[in-house]
């Protein structure tokens, strides 16, 4: 039975090294359509992270409540999408030389630039508006993550470890959002545990990009050929060797030159342990429900068999897809929500 994840090998006849190649078509679509791409909806599903003060703030009964939550979603999309409008404009030049880039709204010329600036500053200037309307916390956080996003795209994205905090900093803004929307404060162990357990995410997504890379520059016919058996070989190179080797000749992604197989397994290990640890004071040390502490195992092994799959399976570069295809993962994630909410709203107790 073969995996699910892992390091999908072509065969070199296959592989595209002219970006002019005729396998590669451009899509069309439309006026419309294309604005549509520009804004990149399939990536809005992050934000629903701003309904977490609705869902686990016990205000699923309140109409306003929910109201607020869902204002904050919607904001927060249209400024995620003026952000990769802001991307776009930056990168232009460079997607134009690439194979598929080129064939983006803006590269490929189907949106005028003119037309990307304008409705960046319009959903910039909306969202700011509607973010202030429900409170200065909200408005604040709307504010620090475009200025934490522009950030990135400009400096923090080339720096290690910078790269990815500030992407965990992007999901605790939007956590803190949605609860300030919904007149809650937020806890720190919880604000801390979606912190590291993003980190923990961004890590295991550099982790699968550095071995693909590695595995382009060193080409292996599969997996078992990264094992001490190789050492031996003088025709490839070693796996200690590939092991310690940093992410080098990589435009795409230029900071994995500052990483090593090893120390993202090391980041990997802390996070999940600072994830779990803080979901553990969470449950007991912020106010709730001490009940909660069982759905700490559920964590747990949540945490460790996505570890697995990064670290295993060779995978964890698409996390969206790590969570829709992978049984476990889903199993788990649906008995966690329905253990949380149910000792929350029906008030159960099992422990003093």
């Amino acid at each position: 039975m073969k995996p699910k994840f892992g390091i999908k090998i072509k065969p070199e006849s296959t592989r595209v090294s002219n970006p002019n190649s005729a396998e590669v078509t451009p899509e069309k679509s439309g006026e419309i359509g294309d604005i549509i791409k520009l804004l990149r909806p399939h990536q809005w599903t992050k934000n629903l992270f701003c309904l977490a003060g609705v869902i686990f703030g016990g205000r699923l009964g309140e109409i306003n409540a929910i109201a607020n939550g869902i204002l904050m979603v919607v904001l927060f999309s249209m400024m995620a999408s003026a952000v990769y409008i802001f991307n776009d404009i930056q990168d232009i030049d460079r997607d134009r030389q690439h194979p598929k880039k080129r064939f983006r709204p803006l590269p490929s010329g189907r949106v005028k630039l003119t037309t990307a600036k304008a409705i960046g500053i319009f959903l910039i200037t909306v969202s700011l508006i509607g973010s202030y309307n429900l409170g200065i916390p909200t408005f604040s956080c709307l504010l620090l993550y475009g200025i934490n996003n522009v950030a990135y795209s400009l400096k923090l994205k080339n720096i290690p470890l910078f790269d990815v905090n500030c992407i965990a900093f992007g999901f605790v803004l939007r956590l803190l959002a949605g609860i300030y929307a919904v007149g809650d404060t937020p806890t720190a162990w919880i604000t801390l545990c979606i912190f590291f357990l993003t980190l923990f995410q961004g890590f295991a997504k550099r982790r699968s990009e550095l071995l693909s890379l590695l595995h382009k520059h060193n080409p292996i016919e599969s997996l078992e050929e990264l094992s001490p058996d190789s050492l031996n070989s003088t025709e490839k190179p070693s796996y200690l060797q590939l092991f310690y080797q940093r992410g080098q000749n990589n435009q795409q992604r230029p900071v994995l030159c500052h990483y090593t197989l090893p120390y993202l397994d090391s980041l990997l290990n802390s996070t999940a342990t600072m994830t779990i640890m803080c979901y553990s004071l969470f449950t007991i040390s912020s106010g709730k429900n001490t009940s909660l502490v069982i759905t700490v195992p559920i964590v747990y092994y949540a945490v460790m068999h996505y570890k697995r799959i990064v670290t295993v399976l060779a995978a964890g570069e698409e996390p969206d897809r790590i969570l829709i295809e992978d049984n476990s993962i889903k199993i788990s994630l649906f008995l966690w929500l329905v253990s949380y909410l149910a000792i929350v709203y029906f008030d159960l107790h099992i422990f003093l």
